[in-house]
This record gives structure tokens, C-alpha cells and sequence, in this order.
């Protein structure tokens, strides 16, 4: 009995165990929560309240870009973009999410799941983009209603830039594409986010701070299924500025269906065509073609597009107008002509007896094109005699008498007129071409300057490479009266409302140390190659002015990308419009064509395609208005 009675009663050293146990473990809860509420209580209520409380960016529209009109060049569209909250994805579930968004998405799983990856370590609470271009109203309601098998998905409206244009205007206006690390390390503090778009050439680059908008920001209460229950707080985003340029729409298709008619026609392979405003400056139409659709690049160009593009030899992603370099031919006599002017070598009444189309000095020979008999200034330069800028720039055996202006001369008023620097446009990669001397040669050769050298310098051959624009902005000077503006594209900015922010103002880059007898001479002897001269125009219905310029470039065999027969010869066309038939500094407009491989020789009456297309947008664009 005792000992049944005694074994009913728990033993004291375990009850003392059961005891102990329950001590330690009332201060190992004891210490978790004062690691949980006092310790790291700051941390775990954050964590919380971002499950709870969400702060999302609002995207801001992207300013339009428009001509001088207003006509819009550049728009955006409504879409669909998809995100992913890396917090709100598992690390185990990132591949399977990956692997279910690519298909949808159009991508490759491995970079779906590469860029989940890469933001959970930048941000794990900011959303990144996974789509490549806004997905359709089909696709958005697909992933709204399935969000079980999506996690972490995020479906927000956001634009898709159009460039209603995009072949006529990509070299101008660029394309915008997503940010790169390196530049999103160097522009978050200025307000970027992971998927963000960013201007990547053309003006949507160089306008970048103008056209982008701000992020607003919308704070949102979620569940514990991290489902949306309502707004808490919002923000508005704030569109970008409308950045109006001073291209005229009207001219620019003028110019481009003149260029492409040509290309069509086998006259030439490609074409470049500029035109300014002389008095201060604004480019009124510039065309390079052929060219590429900017679009291509904004919805995701696929691999054999991009090959295609990089392929072609034409380097259609090249603004010729600005970014590439050419001989000007005879265009540039302009500045053997204004040199020998100025320094008092020539006057309007200085005759060369042109009496054989070959100049011999010592055991070289120098050809013109042809046997102009005695021509003055005026003539020489309308009939675009070879051996008369020979003589003015570097001498003649049978005229001893005459003091040449020399190669030191021709550089100095070359540079003087803008060549061999770039013009300070607003675009991206402008060449600064080539205004070469004897002191360039000697460094960069280690050769001596030749008679030759003088000689091909003076007919615009040999080192001298310049842009179209170059070209254009030198005769615009010219044509105003002795001012070299600095040619631009924006014209001003406007707000959301309408409201003018910014405007742009004529910039000078010099006056030109020319007597103002000499630029109207140089006018006047422009107007002559119209009238009577080299590039005489049937039935002119307007008073243009300019300079013909057949220059040899390049093999004359072979074939481009686009079976075009490569003939080795370019031809220019640069000209102005007065408003009256005289030499007042009066003109509105100055235009350059320039055509690829379009002529085989040089004659008088060789078809220079460039005047014929000149004239007929001039008359178009001044006359037909």
C-alpha cells in the first residue's frame, strides 16, 4: 500500500527537470521577443509595413516632338507594361515565373529571370520591367486574373513611342531605347528608375532633359494575399516638354520624294538634302537617304532586322548630312574666289586666257574641263573654269605677272567660312572635316605641300572633305551679307498647356572679315552660274543663286547594297534665293543637294541631277505656296 502510494507521487528530480525546461524556455521566448520588438523591432515593423504599404512610381508621358507648325513628328501611344516586385517572388519560384512570363513577353526565360534577379539585389521592393514594348489589352488582363500563377506580376499602363515618319525623320530625331546600368549608376540620383526608356541618338538624346517627364508616385494598402485594397496616397507624374523644331514638314517631303524619285530612277544611290534659314540660322529640312525606320528599335528590333541595317554598305545609320565627310568639288572655289578677293590678288576684272583645257608646270599637267577662252572673276566662276582658280590659288607659267593667293590663304579663309570644324549643330556625331595647309601635311604625312596640293585644294579635290552642312552654312553666309550663324534645330519648348518655356535664339559664330563688295561680287557671280553659266535652269520661275560641284570620290565599279552601279562621282547643287533678282543680302532660304554616284564626268552639259531637283523643290516650296 505505502509503496503503491508512494509511486503515485511524481519524483522531485523530475519534477525539478520539467521546471528548468519550462524556465529555459520562457527565456528563450522571453529573449526572441526582445530581439523581435526591441532589438530589431524597427527593422521587422518596416518589413512589415512594406508588405502592407507599397510605394509605386507613376510614369510620366514623354514630351512630343513637332515641326514648326505644330505638325507632330514624334508621339506616344497608350499600352500595357508588365513588372515584377521581386519581394513578392520567392527565390524558388523566379525560374518557374521566368519561364511561364518569356513565352508572353517574347523573350528568352533566362533574361526574365536574370533581370527578377538582378533588381532583388538593387531594389527588391521597386517593381523592374520585364517587357521589352507595351503588351496588348489581351495579354494585360491574361496576367491580371491569373495572378496565382504569376507572383509578383504587375500590370501598369505606360506609352509606346511612334515616329509617324520614322524613315524621313530617324536621322534627325534618333529613337529612345531602355537605360543601361552604367547610365542608370550616373542618373539615378536625377530621378531614373530601372525601366526607364532614355534618348540613344538624335535629338531624343540631345533633348533628353527637355522631353522627359517626372515620376509621380502611388502609395498603395495591400492584403496578405498581396492583392491591392485601395490607394493611401498619390502623386501625379508631370509630362514632358513639346519640343518644337524649326523643320518645316512641308519642305522636308519635298526634299526626301526629289531624292527617293532619283534613287528610283537610277540618277543616283543615295542623297542628301539641307536647307537653312540664312538670317539666322534654323534648319528648315534636312534629309539623308536612304535611311532606317526608327520604330524598329522602340518596339524591339529582331536579330536579322538589325543585321540587315548593319549589313548594308550605305551605312544607313549615318546622317550624311552631318556625319559624314565628302569633296566638295567645285563648290569650293567660293574660297579661292573671297580669298584671292580680300587679300587683293583678283579683282572682278582679272582674266585668265583659258586656251587649252591642259595647264603644263614643270613636268605635271592640270586639266580643266573644257576651253573657256578669257574669262573674268564672274565668268570663271560661273562657267566653273578649273585653270582659272589655278591661277588665282597657286599661279600660272603663262600669267608670271600674277600674284597667287597661296595654300596658306585658302586654309585661312576656308576655316574662316566654317570648314574644318563642326558647325556646333544640335545632333550628335558631326564630323569636323578636313581644312588641310602645308604645316597639316608635314604632321600628319611628314611630307612636304606641293604645287599639286595647291592646285587640288583650290577646284575643292584632294585633302579638302566637308559636310553638306558645312558646305550649306559657308554660301549662307554669303548669301546674308557676312555672317556664319550656328545652324540648330530647336526652335522652343513648350510645356503640357501650351506655354513657350524655352526659345531658342540665333547663335553667331563670327562675322566674316570679307568686305561687303566682295560677298555681293561672290553674289553676283552665284546668280551667273544660274543665268548664263554651268548650271543654267529652264524657265525659272524663281531668282536662284549657287554653286555646281562635280567631285571624284571612290572606286567607279561595283555595286552597293542595293544593286546600284557605283560610278565614283557625287554632285552637288548649293544655292540661295533672293528675294529680288539682285545682289542684296536678301535671302530667305539656302539649300545644298547632294547625290552619290551620279555622274561619270564633268561638262557643261553633263545633267547635274542636284539642280534639277533644287529647282523644282525651291519652286514648289517659294513659288507654289
Amino acid at each position: 500500500m505505502d509503496r503503491m502510494g508512494s509511486g503515485s507521487f511524481v519524483r522531485p528530480r523530475r519534477f525539478a527537470g520539467v521546471a528548468l525546461a519550462l524556465v529555459a524556455l520562457m527565456v528563450v521566448l522571453t529573449a526572441r521577443l526582445y530581439d523581435l520588438q526591441i532589438v530589431n523591432g524597427a527593422r521587422y515593423r518596416a518589413l512589415a509595413e512594406h508588405n502592407r504599404i507599397l510605394r509605386i512610381p507613376v510614369p510620366a508621358d514623354r514630351g512630343f516632338i513637332l515641326d514648326r507648325s505644330g505638325h507632330v513628328l514624334a508621339r506616344n501611344l497608350p499600352g500595357f507594361g508588365v513588372g515584377v516586385i521581386p519581394i513578392d517572388v520567392p527565390v524558388s519560384q523566379e525560374t518557374e515565373l521566368a519561364v511561364r512570363l518569356a513565352p508572353i513577353l517574347g523573350r528568352e526565360a533566362e533574361s526574365v529571370r536574370a533581370a527578377i534577379a538582378l533588381q532583388r539585389k538593387r531594389n527588391p521592393f521597386e517593381p523592374v520591367r520585364v517587357s521589352l514594348k507595351p503588351v496588348s489589352r489581351d495579354i494585360a488582363l491574361l496576367l491580371a486574373e491569373r495572378a496565382e500563377l504569376y507572383p509578383g506580376v504587375r500590370v501598369d499602363p505606360e506609352s509606346l513611342r511612334i515616329y509617324d515618319d520614322g524613315a524621313l525623320y530617324a536621322p534627325l530625331l534618333g529613337y529612345i531605347g531602355p537605360i543601361t546600368e552604367e547610365e542608370l549608376g550616373a542618373k539615378r540620383s536625377a530621378g531614373y528608375l530601372t525601366d526607364d526608356d532614355i534618348g540613344r541618338t538624335g535629338l531624343e538624346r540631345v533633348y533628353e532633359s527637355y522631353l522627359r517627364g517626372t515620376y509621380g508616385w502611388r502609395e498603395i494598402e495591400r492584403d496578405a494575399a498581396q492583392r491591392e485594397v485601395k490607394t493611401l496616397a498619390l502623386v501625379p507624374s508631370r509630362a514632358g516638354g513639346n519640343v518644337q523644331l524649326t523643320i518645316d514638314d512641308r519642305l522636308q517631303k519635298l526634299i526626301a520624294a526629289e531624292l527617293d524619285r532619283g534613287v528610283r530612277a537610277d540618277a543616283f544611290t543615295q542623297g542628301v538634302g539641307v536647307a537653312i534659314d540664312p538670317r539666322n540660322g534654323e534648319i528648315l529640312a534636312m534629309v539623308s537617304t536612304p535611311s532606317y525606320d526608327n520604330n524598329l528599335f522602340v518596339r524591339g528590333i529582331t536579330a536579322p532586322e538589325l543585321s540587315a541595317i548593319l549589313g548594308d554598305n550605305r551605312r544607313v545609320l549615318v546622317n550624311k548630312a552631318v556625319g559624314d565627310i565628302f569633296p566638295p568639288g567645285s563648290t569650293f572655289k567660293l574660297v579661292p574666289g573671297v580669298a584671292a578677293l580680300n587679300e587683293g590678288t583678283a579683282t572682278r576684272n582679272t582674266v585668265v586666257n583659258v586656251t587649252s583645257n591642259v595647264m603644263q608646270v614643270g613636268a605635271y599637267r592640270f586639266f580643266d574641263w573644257t576651253v573657256h577662252g578669257p574669262v573674268d572673276f564672274v565668268n570663271g566662276f560661273a562657267h566653273s573654269s578649273d585653270i582659272y582658280f589655278y591661277t588665282l590659288a597657286g599661279g600660272n607659267p603663262s600669267m608670271p605677272q600674277h600674284r597667287p593667293v597661296g595654300p596658306e590663304a585658302l586654309a585661312k579663309y576656308g576655316r574662316m567660312l566654317g570648314f574644318g570644324a563642326p558647325t556646333g549643330i544640335d545632333l550628335p556625331g558631326e564630323a569636323a572635316g578636313i581644312m588641310p595647309d602645308p604645316v597639316w601635311k608635314e604632321d600628319l604625312f611628314d611630307e612636304p605641300w606641293t604645287i599639286g596640293n595647291t592646285y587640288q585644294m583650290a577646284i575643292g579635290q584632294g585633302f579638302v572633305a566637308v559636310t553638306p552642312l558645312q558646305l550649306l552654312n559657308a554660301y549662307a553666309a554669303i548669301a546674308n551679307g557676312g555672317t556664319l550663324y550656328r545652324p540648330h534645330l530647336l526652335r522652343r519648348v513648350l510645356d503640357p498647356g501650351g506655354a513657350t518655356t524655352v526659345t531658342k535664339e540665333p547663335e553667331i559664330i563670327r562675322k566674316l572679315d570679307i568686305t561687303d563688295d566682295h560677298l555681293r561680287l561672290m553674289r553676283e557671280a552665284s546668280r551667273r552660274v544660274v543665268t548664263v553659266g554651268h548650271a543654267v535652269i529652264p524657265n525659272p520661275k524663281l531668282p536662284i543663286a549657287g554653286k555646281t560641284g562635280t567631285a571624284e570620290f571612290g572606286p567607279s565599279q561595283g555595286q552597293d547594297s542595293a544593286g546600284r552601279n557605283l560610278l565614283g562621282f557625287h554632285n552637288w547643287f548649293v544655292s540661295f534665293v533672293p528675294k529680288q533678282d539682285n545682289t542684296d543680302p536678301t535671302a530667305e532660304i539656302a539649300m545644298v543637294v547632294f547625290t552619290f554616284d551620279s555622274s561619270r564626268s564633268m561638262c557643261e552639259l553633263c545633267l547635274n541631277p542636284a539642280v534639277g531637283i533644287t529647282q523644282r523643290v525651291l519652286e514648289a516650296y517659294l513659288a507654289g505656296r
